[in-house]
């Protein structure tokens, strides 16, 4: 079993045990975690087996799914300082002539806060090309009425990556090379990028097989499949080493600021996307009440902490904001504590495990962190 630790301040005790009775319950063979209290780590760790035989390393690039959703909203809001557009422009101004006239009226806010109504369309990703997906989602028919909230895993996502093509500088990249050329590598965020680049420095063995978890048995998921591995998509595929989301969320609780005093997004922006824009609203399919900042779950533990999806833990403060993925993933930053969590599952083990793990793991962090109160 790998097993790296950053800090010599606690043992890690409690997560060490959740992580290990995953395993044994056959919901994951790897996780990876990181946490930092006041920028500093105190956690960087491969727990597990990637593969057989391979224990999982904190290098590693794991799926972070829609954990990576607050990533393209950034950019979304540097289009917005750059005076580009605004969160009223609507789908019509800013794609003209392309969306359906249910489509025409939305706008950017209400793709980042998910009340936008356009349904689950399947967007033929990953074996369909960027401008077919788009196509597909710009004629959808509304079946809710404008404003209904409703979590979009994939479709309101390829719509807001349309968005920051049409307005880049260099309108010929795509949306692989934009997301690096614009957030990634200013960031320094080397080892993360939406959908694997592969290189003679990262081979097949380096990454940790997907599972799915089928009547109490880890299977291989489709999720291994080399479109799904390459196929970039803005709402759910970002790969990398969760360090890396947590120094993402490590920006964000610095008001923006990289630690070279680079400002990449400016600290009002910051405070706007993080604060509560749909507030009490029962989400059509979260099947619950979550509420959102401009791409970010804000903690939703008002209405249930151990039932709200996604969350970040019951001892979260009341301003933690962050992302989940799809059974597999969580990032979050809780600015009362200065703290910042990132981790990824390799098990994909359906909706109830995961979110019962999901509040485990959290929570074994604040309490290892002495912060559980």
């Amino acid at each position: 079993m790998g097993n790296n630790l950053v800090s010599n301040e606690s043992d890690f005790s409690a997560l060490k045990a959740a992580l290990q009775q995953g395993i044994d319950r056959k919901l994951h063979t790897a996780v990876q975690v990181y946490a930092s209290v006041n920028n500093k780590p105190v956690l960087d760790l491969g727990f597990g087996q990637a593969a057989p035989n391979f224990a999982l390393t904190p290098d590693a690039p794991m799926l972070w799914r829609s954990a990576g959703k607050p990533l393209t909203a950034l950019l979304i809001i540097q289009r917005i300082e750059q005076g580009k557009f605004t969160l009223d422009s609507t789908l019509d101004q800013l794609l003209p002539g392309r969306p359906s006239a249910d489509m025409a009226t939305i706008s950017v806010k209400q793709l980042l806060t998910h009340t936008s109504a356009i349904p689950t369309v399947e967007t033929g990703w990953p074996n369909a090309d960027w401008a077919t997906s788009v196509c597909d989602v710009l004629q959808a028919r509304l079946q809710l009425p404008n404003g209904t909230a409703a979590y979009h895993p994939q479709s309101s996502w390829f719509l807001l990556g349309e968005i920051l093509l049409k307005t880049a500088d260099n309108a010929q990249a795509g949306f692989q090379q934009l997301i690096r050329s614009e957030l990634l590598n200013p960031l320094q965020l080397e080892g993360t990028s939406c959908g694997l680049e592969y290189s003679s420095e990262r081979g097949p063995l380096q990454i940790p097989i997907l599972y799915e978890r089928q009547q109490g048995e880890l299977t291989e998921s489709t999720y291994n499949s080399s479109s799904h591995r390459m196929q970039p998509s803005p709402g759910g595929g970002m790969r990398g080493p969760v360090r890396e989301l947590g120094r993402f969320y490590e920006l964000l609780l610095n008001g923006g600021q990289t630690p070279d005093g680079t400002q990449i997004v400016g600290e009002e922006s910051v405070a706007n996307m993080i604060r509560r824009h749909r507030v009490g609203e029962y989400d059509q399919t979260l099947q619950h009440i979550v509420d959102f900042g401009l791409g970010f779950i804000v903690n939703s533990n008002r209405y249930g902490a151990d039932s709200v999806p996604y969350g970040f833990g019951r001892f979260a403060s009341d301003h933690a904001f962050g992302h989940g993925g799809s059974q597999c993933a969580m990032g979050f930053c809780d600015p009362q504590h200065k703290l910042v969590v990132a981790w990824a599952a390799n098990g994909f083990c359906g909706e109830g495990q995961h979110q019962r793990r999901n509040r485990m793991i959290n929570e074994a962090i604040y309490h290892d962190l002495g912060l559980a109160r």
